[in-house]
């Protein structure tokens, strides 16, 4: 079993931000807009700007970034294919994608790729406040960490990186990124510890993280690693209510 210790990160460290579209006024002002924001907000930053998407993949391999405005679209590498790169390939669901577009009608087919928020052309000061906003929100709660104990032992992760939580008998399954583990415990007492904006309590023996869903319908979820959970029937209603308040919130 690999435990991650990590120790908790007081306020806002640099803030790693990628610009990627094809029309270089476009990533000029953007790259205007967001400085400006950021210098208001005292918060330190870096920004590269890309005008390839097979550029922006390429660094992606050795850069860690923390939000990303990616053009829908692009030649040779579309936005859409970016995206599926970072969820897929990657594997990374921390990144935090706000796409860029003048077609409207492109935002639902974007859903699956979990972006932080879809922003119509031509860009205004008061579109890209929201989003730095709603990262910083976000970037709070990775700050978290749930905790538990084996033993004498005491583990702890951020809850931005735990799965899922699936009981059975008296033992508690904990999948996350790059690890899993068991210990004994409750499921309630579990979910009394947990975001109520990010973690599902789908059945009396599963709790999801829904930065982790793939696919989730009235009856059932699909996580990110191709495992499925049933919704127990008398949570569907009180999981459809929670599903439309994290939906409000992220728009």
């Amino acid at each position: 079993v690999l435990i991650i210790l990590e120790e908790k990160r007081g306020g806002y460290t640099q803030m790693n931000i990628a610009i990627c579209d094809d029309q270089l006024d476009i990533c000029g002002q953007l790259e205007l807009l967001v400085e400006k924001i950021l210098k208001n907000k005292k918060v330190k930053y870096n920004i590269d700007v890309y005008s390839s998407g097979i550029e922006l993949c390429k660094e992606m391999s050795e850069t860690e970034y923390q939000l990303v405005f990616l053009d829908v679209e692009m030649p040779e590498k579309n936005g859409v294919e970016i995206g599926r790169y970072i969820r897929e390939k990657l594997k990374n669901e921390k990144i935090q994608i706000a796409y860029i577009s003048s077609k409207e009608e492109s935002a639902m087919s974007l859903f699956e790729l979990r972006p932080i928020n879809f922003l119509i052309k031509p860009l205004r000061m008061e579109q890209i406040e929201k989003v730095i906003d709603k990262y910083m929100v976000v970037s709070e709660i990775h700050n978290y960490f749930f905790e538990w104990q084996k033993g004498k032992e005491h583990y702890k992760i951020p809850m931005d990186k735990i799965n899922y939580f699936e009981i059975s008998g008296r033992k508690i399954h904990l999948l996350a990124e790059n690890m899993q583990d068991e210990f004994y415990g409750s499921i309630e007492e579990i979910n009394d510890r947990l975001n109520k904006e990010k973690f599902l309590f789908i059945h009396k023996s599963t709790i999801v993280n829904y930065d982790y869903v793939k696919k989730i319908s009235y009856e059932q979820v699909e996580m990110v690693d191709g495992r499925v959970f049933s919704i127990s029937q008398s949570r569907r209603k009180s999981i459809k209510k929670q599903l439309e308040k994290i939906k409000n919130k992220n728009n």
